[in-house]
Formats: C-alpha cells, structure tokens, sequence
C-alpha cells in the first residue's frame, strides 16, 4: 500500500502537520482531489489515518493514528537517502507553488520582530499567474496569500524558481545567492540584514550530497 503512487508524499505532508484535504493537497499538487480522497481512505482503512469533525462546518481533517505516527523515522530516513541521491534539479520539477507551500513550514518567527511580517516572493521566471507570493507571518502562525493580503509588505524578495529551491535544498547558500544578485531582498536595511536568518530551509539541508550528485 505504501509504495502506491503520491503515497508517500501524502504521509509526509501529514506528518508535517497537514490535517485538511486542502493543506495535503496544497503539498502533493499534482495528485487529483479524486485520488486524494482515495488514498486517504485507504489509509484510514490500513490504521494509519483517523478522521475527525473539524469545525461546525461539517469539515473533516486527518489524523495520523499511533501506526501512521511510527512511520515518521521511516519517512526521514527516505528524504535523507533523496538528499544524498538523488538526481539534479530539472525544469520539470521547478514548482513555484509547492515550493513556497513548504517554505511556509519552516520560517523562524521568533526571530522576527514583534508584530506582523509580510513578505512578498516574487519569482522572475514563473508562469505569469504564479509568480508572486506572499508570507503573511505573525508569531507562531505563517500564513501563504496567492492574493495581495492587504497588509503593506514589509521585504520584498525577488529571484526565480532555481535559485530558492536550491536555497530551500542547502544545495546554494543563501548568502552566495544574495553576493551574486541572484536573490534580492529589499526593504528596510536593518531586516533585509535579518532576513536570511528567518528561512530554516528543508529540513534535510544540512545532509551533504553524494560526490558527483
């Protein structure tokens, strides 16, 4: 069962702390709402999934059972395999949406100011209608607006697709980016300084890569 296709990546996006059909969605993007619902029925016929009410709304979210929460070292010990292994980055694997999806996981905001911070992503390369982003965060809530969120941005970070997911990989340091204006980050120049320290990246960053990979 678990070595069915998107399975994996729909049990990483649960153990990440995705409990709405729409937040699992939102990191497996390219599976159908159809096969979501039936992957996840499957694993709640297997044990590994729970579903509870959620709301008064009559919505639902997803909980991993005792044997679902068991399979977190396993799901580790295969993004630290991918990390070391696996092949280069290519076009086709470029995701805008995703990518700043699992950004949004990994943000420090306690080394934030006080407050509101919002920053707007905007990738140079991107289709038209997914090149700008905004992470409206506010200590410990991270929220992700595809729409202007109203709220005045505080840092603006340009760059393309490649260069942040090589950031978000620990396969480019960020301050290489930043030297070679690959990455721009403007506003303030007390937080455009401050800024590199909020990304915490993937969690498998700091796995070296195998020699020639």
């Amino acid at each position: 069962m678990l070595t069915q296709k998107w399975m994996l990546l729909i049990l990483r996006e649960l153990n990440a702390g995705a409990t709405r059909f729409n937040e699992i969605r939102r990191g497996v993007p390219r599976i159908s709402a159809t096969l979501l619902k039936q992957r996840l029925l499957q694993l709640e016929s297997a044990g590994i999934v729970s579903r509870r009410p959620f709301g008064p709304d009559g919505h639902e979210e997803y909980i991993l059972t005792e044997a679902g929460s068991e399979l977190k070292p396993i799901l580790s010990a295969v993004g630290t395999w991918g990390q070391r292994w696996a092949r280069d980055i290519e076009k086709e694997d470029l995701d805008p949406a995703w990518l700043v999806w699992a950004m949004h996981r990994r943000i420090d905001t306690a080394a934030m100011p006080k407050g509101r911070t919002v920053l707007a992503l905007y990738f140079r390369d991107a289709p038209k209608d997914h090149r700008l982003f905004w992470l409206v965060c506010e200590h410990p809530r991270v929220d992700v607006c595809i729409k202007p969120p109203g709220f005045d941005d505080t840092l603006r970070i340009e760059t393309d697709v490649r260069t942040m997911a090589e950031i978000w990989r620990g396969i480019r340091p960020i301050g290489e980016a930043l030297s070679e204006g690959s990455l721009i980050i403007e506003g303030p120049s007390t937080l455009v300084g401050l800024a590199p320290r909020w990304f915490l990246l993937s969690v498998f960053a700091g796995i070296k890569r195998a020699a020639g990979h």
